[in-house]
């Protein structure tokens, strides 16, 4: 029905092309009518061309419609004023078409920039790649993961570890790989899993890289505090009685109305009896003490965030060492890019967790000819990164994952709380504490705020 104006007009177009040349064939055999057969010529011809125009006008118009379609063109606009009818209701669909087409697209639009924008935001790093490791996608999470620009291709991850885009090509959908890389001195504990699809007929890969370090790390300290707290819980329970009780014996032997020459019991006998409970007094009392210490493992005092000098806090602990170096042949050397360099943080707690990454690299380098001992820091201001390295016995790969476990040590008189400790203060900074250890070569403990 919307077309019937259009189809009308060609078909009188038509009649009026069959009737003319009749016409003309009549008017021929009469001489009187020559200018008439000429007219009917003419005519002819323009009606011809006039159909030509006519049909071809159509034909532009679903050529104008069809590549709007083409090229994704939603602002095409036809008249839809004009005087011929039959065009105006063709132009009415094709805008109404093209209107529709246009709001498909400002939905499909709209949804790409929900989706990108819900990408980015998203923790979790993502990249997606072709099979020709062209990559598709690749969020903000991801590059601040791995410390990266933009970048076209997975080949240029290389950079991150040999054979890593070979890893991510070879990588099993659905199986999860737990990872750890060392990343401008942060180490990073991922879980990774990939995915396999196709879009049309290419294969693409979408893998997700989560960051669990801080989860492991937080679980361990939760489960730590816990057993600490039952711990100090039941040993002291345990121990305070015993220890009032042999003060009270204590008291009760002391009193010189008890050492009476009447006294039943021998002098020989008392005095074993207040040895004895002395010597579980004192055992008592140690046993408290050494509790204590490690109670301190849950009772971390809240950090006190102030700005201080970076040199100030090396030439202290090189103060705090220099005899012990000196007697132990130890070349002990501090490095920073300007003295001006200041950190961030609880003075008192970095110490402490300096003194206690010195005193280790100390033990570490005992049996060795060439002993050093070097702290340096990067080039910012304030300082990001603290390094303490050494060139001991250094960690083998066996126990590197334990170091940081409480009470953990390889040493005969550790207590192993030191390197869990200064975990905790890092922790208490927002920071971390990582290492890397080439054994009979060179360790280094990094420190980052």
């Amino acid at each position: 029905m919307i077309y019937k104006r259009f189809y009308i007009s060609i078909i009188i177009q038509v009649i009026l092309l069959s009737i003319t040349p009749l016409l003309f064939l009549y008017v021929r055999s009469k001489m009187y009518m020559l200018v008439t057969t000429y007219s009917l010529v003419a005519l002819w011809i323009i009606q011809i061309i006039y159909l030509i125009y006519y049909i071809n006008k159509t034909n532009r118009d679903l050529s104008k419609f069809f590549n709007a379609f083409q090229y994704q063109d939603s602002t095409l606009v036809f008249n839809q004023q004009k005087e011929d009818k039959a065009f105006r209701n063709i132009h009415k669909s094709f805008n109404q078409i093209i209107h529709a087409f246009g709001k498909v697209k400002i939905e499909k639009e709209k949804d790409f920039v929900f989706f990108q924008h819900t990408i980015q935001l998203v923790g979790i790093g993502l990249l997606a790649f072709d099979g020709m490791g062209n990559v598709r996608l690749c969020n903000k999470a991801f590059k601040d993961l791995f410390r990266l620009d933009d970048f076209q291709n997975i080949s240029e991850l290389s950079c991150l570890e040999n054979g890593f885009p070979d890893f991510l090509v070879q990588l099993k959908t659905e199986k999860q790989n737990l990872q750890n890389y060392l990343i401008e001195n942060r180490l990073l504990k991922l879980a990774i899993k990939a995915v396999d699809f196709r879009l049309e007929n290419e294969s693409m890969k979408l893998i997700s890289f989560q960051d669990i370090k801080s989860e492991i790390d937080k679980g361990e300290m939760e489960a730590m505090n816990k057993l600490i707290r039952v711990f100090t819980h039941e040993i002291i329970n345990s121990v305070s009685p015993i220890s009032l009780l042999s003060s009270s014996l204590i008291d009760l032997y002391e009193r010189n109305d008890v050492r009476d020459s009447q006294s039943s019991m021998s002098e020989e006998v008392i005095s074993n009896s207040l040895l004895g409970l002395k010597t579980i007094r004192k055992r008592s009392k140690g046993l408290i003490s050494f509790v204590d210490e490690y109670k301190n493992l849950t009772q971390l005092p809240n950090a006190r965030f102030e700005l201080f000098s970076v040199v100030k806090l090396f030439e202290h602990i090189e103060m705090l060492f220099r005899e012990e170096c000196q007697l132990e042949g130890i070349e002990f050397t501090v490095s920073v890019n300007d003295e001006a360099q200041e950190l961030i943080a609880d003075e008192k707690l970095i110490t402490q967790v300096l003194i206690n990454l010195v005193r280790n690299s100390i033990h570490a380098l005992e049996g060795m000819a060439f002993k050093q001992i070097k702290l340096s820091v990067d080039e910012s201001n304030p300082v990001s990164c603290i390094k303490i390295m050494d060139n001991g016995v250094g960690i083998p790969d066996d126990i590197m994952n334990n170091i940081f476990t409480p009470f953990f040590t390889t040493k005969e008189k550790g207590s192993g709380i030191g390197l869990n400790l200064a975990r905790q203060i890092m922790r208490l900074h927002d920071g971390s504490i990582s290492v890397t250890s080439k054994p009979q070569n060179k360790t280094e403990f990094i420190l980052q705020f």
